[in-house]
């Protein structure tokens, strides 16, 4: 078995998202934490990335969450998180890269937006120059989500899954990749200090539209998540 390391930034869906196949597959590893600022150039100079999560699995470095669970899907066949049949492991494709390319990229732009606005410094310049920010690009995200969460919210008003009868890596993902738009899922399922709980959340988030999204992602959690999150030991 691969000897793996986690190097996370806690709060980040991206690094949720590899946690969470990483737990549900069964595959044992070793949490890191990175540190925005503090962490950044080690991180650049450790593993040519600069970003988190960064997956190192036994010499390789997989720097993108993609990446890293397909590696977990193709280690650790089961439980299997992508369908049988080539329609649904498309769909569950598409959803996936929504979630993880538009939808949360879209919810920091905008959180990077109030940070700057509110002087949350030097998080927001650093953001800010790390994801793009511009006026104009917030403007576009929040346009996109605009569009988006109340369709998705029809989606799952019923309540089970996004494509097929069964829990796949688009219900897990997209349950990930909410919570630059919705917060964080509540104490109960994700530990993370009151301060930085209110850094998330968007007004967006509080259109009653969208409630029901904001009931299937804590839903998913209670279901699929196997425990409360919580930050890796100091």
């Amino acid at each position: 078995m691969a000897s793996l390391l986690l190097r996370e930034l806690y709060f980040s869906p991206w690094s949720e998202r590899v946690r969470w196949v990483l737990e549900l597959k069964g595959l044992p590893y070793a949490r890191c934490a990175y540190q925005p600022l503090a962490d950044e150039d080690e991180l650049k100079r450790t593993t040519g990335i600069a970003t988190a999560p960064v997956l190192l699995a036994d010499g390789k470095v997989l720097g993108d969450s993609d990446a890293a669970v397909d590696w977990a899907e193709s280690e650790r066949p089961a439980p299997a998180l992508l369908p049988a049949g080539a329609r649904e492991r498309a769909a569950v494709r598409a959803l996936e890269l929504t979630a993880t390319e538009v939808l949360a990229p879209a919810g920091r732009l905008i959180m990077i937006g109030g940070w700057l606005a509110a002087n949350v410094q030097p998080l927001g310049n650093h953001f800010a120059a790390k994801y793009h920010w511009s006026a104009e690009a917030e403007a576009r995200g929040t346009a996109t989500l605009r569009r988006a969460l109340p369709e998705l919210a029809r989606a799952v008003a019923g309540g089970g899954y996004l494509v097929g009868d069964a829990f796949t890596r688009a219900d897990l993902t997209l349950a990930c990749m909410l919570t630059p738009v919705l917060g964080p899922p509540p104490d109960e399922l994700f530990a993370i200090d009151a301060p930085i709980r209110a850094m998330f959340r968007l007004s967006l988030g509080d259109d009653p539209a969208v409630a029901p999204l904001r009931a299937w992602r804590d839903e998913t959690y209670r279901r699929h998540r196997g425990g409360r999150v919580v930050p890796a030991a100091a």
